[in-house]
């Protein structure tokens, strides 16, 4: 932006064109998330499909038509780089979903099939008898979870979906407090921070948040992205997968599908990024 002679601008971004996040620069406008369009004293929008970006500045530049120009190449990379990066973490986090439900439930089936087969053919000792119905309760209620946990994420694929904004730090506030805990949320100064999460919405995965007893501390604050929520352990990036992160692996998925992103840490953290919902008021 320099090269075109502005001072005291910056630039806004959403993949979706519905909330205009603070990429860089600023601040022009107030809060890191703005209604659209931002109001400032000079504003340059340009789209790439839904993706819009805006160029903010408190004096018209010396050469407006080289910063629209400028700003639309800019919308045009970002849109660019962004879907691809949405699209391959969607990829993987879609086969790791799939594999996993179809693993389990071929490994439930064939343990049911075997233990049915045992008790017809009267292979079972009578203390072996008196265990199976718990046993088959386990099995079944973990099949039924995991087929919920699937159909969660199915909802949010749905284009019909429910897309209501959402408060992020009220409603991680809201699921702590229901499940009995004390954790700590610190939340940016002056802003109240929304999401958009379709289907069962961001108030599933806080309630996910909140059930994990390793989790003692919330830090929500602004990403380039709308909204970075951090917990646990800062440390190495490592793929998020229910080995990593056990029963917040839907978590992960639901974000997905938002346009969001989750990431695990070593020894246990979590980053996730959620896409911005324009402020209220």
């Amino acid at each position: 932006m320099p090269m075109i002679g502005m001072s005291g601008f910056e630039l806004r971004f959403d993949l979706a064109g519905r909330a205009a996040v603070r990429v860089s620069g600023g601040p022009v406008a107030r809060r890191h998330v703005e209604p659209v369009p931002p109001e400032a004293p000079w504003v340059a929008e340009a789209r790439c499909g839904e993706a819009t970006g805006w160029l903010l500045a408190k004096l018209a530049p010396p050469e407006p038509e080289a910063a629209r120009a400028l700003l639309t190449r800019t919308v045009e990379r970002e849109a660019a780089l962004r879907g691809e990066a949405l699209r391959r973490d969607q990829s993987a986090l879609t086969a790791d979903l799939l594999e996993r439900l179809t693993h389990r439930l071929r490994t439930d089936v064939t343990t049911l099939q075997a233990v049915a087969e045992g008790a017809i053919a009267g292979l079972f000792e009578p203390e072996d008898l008196e265990e199976l119905p718990s046993e088959l309760q386990r099995t079944g209620r973990e099949a039924l979870e995991r087929l919920t946990a699937a159909r969660e994420v199915m909802r949010g694929l749905d284009p019909a979906a429910r897309r209501d904004p959402e408060p992020v730090v009220a409603t991680l506030r809201a699921e702590l407090e229901a499940a009995g805990r004390a954790a700590t949320v610190h939340e940016p100064p002056d802003e109240q921070p929304r999401t958009f999460v379709p289907g069962p919405g961001w108030a599933a995965c806080a309630r996910a948040l909140a059930g994990d007893v390793r989790l003692e501390m919330f830090d929500v604050g602004p990403d380039p992205a709308g909204w970075c929520v951090t917990a646990g352990a800062a440390g190495t990036a490592v793929e998020w997968t229910e080995r990593t992160v056990g029963g917040l692996v839907n978590v992960g998925h639901l974000l997905a599908v938002a346009g969001g992103s989750a990431v695990a840490m070593h020894p246990f953290g979590v980053k996730l990024v959620l896409p911005a919902a324009p402020p209220s008021g």
